[in-house]
């Protein structure tokens, strides 16, 4: 009987069971521990690359419509938690010398805008592109130094639009160049590419994007009494437009096709691109509304070579306007 009513025999029984009800706790607590993170980590690998798909998609869309001859170099990811970065690197041909022209990024996911949260401005306003008329008063760079291309609309009567067509004589045969050359009027994609000569290099072509009907110059009066036409420009960042050369510099197959894929493709997209896509859908489209190759009108081109090989676009009639972009050494 004495034993039934042993007490410290009773204390290490009720001991050695708290330790092992202890130790079944931390043992589960851990497996469960183990088991959510490698689900985590498992579902985190599944989902961040379905968060990134369309973003991504609709990037590689927007940057082959727009960004005068210009390529995507090198893009790095950085996948993070439901979400991540990339960073990507651009470069232009330009007579088969490649130019770095800069770099950029854009967010995907639950917890990273597309945006970057980047907030900003250039200073001085040299740097950046011309809007209008009256900033072509000095030229425009890149924060690389780069000069930037302007392009002037057709229908537009600027007071005076770029020439600098004329100053080639200025430059030596050991540059090359590109130059952006708006038309006087809108033309067929073939057609705009036979009306170049033979010995200049055709890189991009400039896509009709708006509606003529619009209004794109205000006049009014300066302090001196003289009455300033502020035409609208487009700098070479804010056109639409399609390569006619792929990324190591050779003839691009089916290019008017490629560029309407692009757009029909990125109005499917709910990301900062969509509500361009679908602008520049309907606004290009005919009047049935479908995106087509007979939609495209042609109002510009970017060509590249040397002083002598573009002197001969002078005094051709076609050519409205002609903006210097980037000049560099041959070699």
């Amino acid at each position: 009987m004495g034993e039934l009513f042993d007490v410290s025999k009773m204390e290490r029984s009720i001991k050695k069971a708290k330790r092992r009800s202890t130790w079944k706790t931390v043992f589960i607590t851990f497996a469960v521990i183990v088991v959510v993170g490698i689900g985590s980590v498992v579902v985190n690998r599944i989902v961040t690359p379905l968060l990134e798909f369309s973003v991504a998609d609709s990037f590689y869309y927007f940057n082959n419509i727009s960004g005068a001859n210009e390529f995507i170099s090198t893009l790095e990811t950085f996948p993070g938690i439901l979400g991540g970065e990339n960073h990507y690197k651009t470069y232009k041909l330009v007579e088969g010398k490649v130019v770095y022209t800069g770099d950029g990024g854009y967010g995907y996911g639950l917890f990273r805008n597309e945006w970057l949260g980047r907030m900003g401005m250039s200073s001085p306003l040299i740097f950046g592109g011309a809007y209008n008329e009256e900033s072509l008063s000095k030229p425009h760079y890149s924060v690389l130094g780069h000069r930037q291309m302007t392009f002037f609309y057709p229908f537009v009567d600027y007071e005076k639009p770029s020439t600098d067509l004329a100053l080639l004589e200025e430059i030596g045969d050991d540059k090359v160049l590109e130059m952006a050359l708006s038309f006087d009027k809108g033309y067929t994609s073939a057609e705009a590419m036979a009306l170049i000569p033979k010995g200049v290099t055709k890189t991009w072509l400039w896509v009709k994007d708006v509606d003529e009907t619009e209004l794109f110059s205000t006049e009014y009066i300066n302090t001196d009494g003289k009455k300033i036409i502020d035409a609208l420009v487009r700098n070479e960042n804010n056109v639409y437009g399609f390569p006619v050369i792929d990324e190591n510099g050779d003839i691009a197959t089916t290019p008017v096709e490629h560029f309407i894929e692009h757009i029909s493709s990125g109005t499917k997209f709910r990301t900062r691109w969509q509500g361009e896509f679908k602008r520049l859908n309907e606004t290009i489209s005919g009047e049935d509304g479908k995106l087509s190759v007979r939609d495209i009108e042609i109002y510009g081109m970017v060509v590249t070579g040397t002083a002598s090989s573009l002197a001969a676009l002078k005094n051709l009639p076609f050519i409205k306007a002609s903006s210097f972009g980037i000049i560099t050494d041959k070699y």
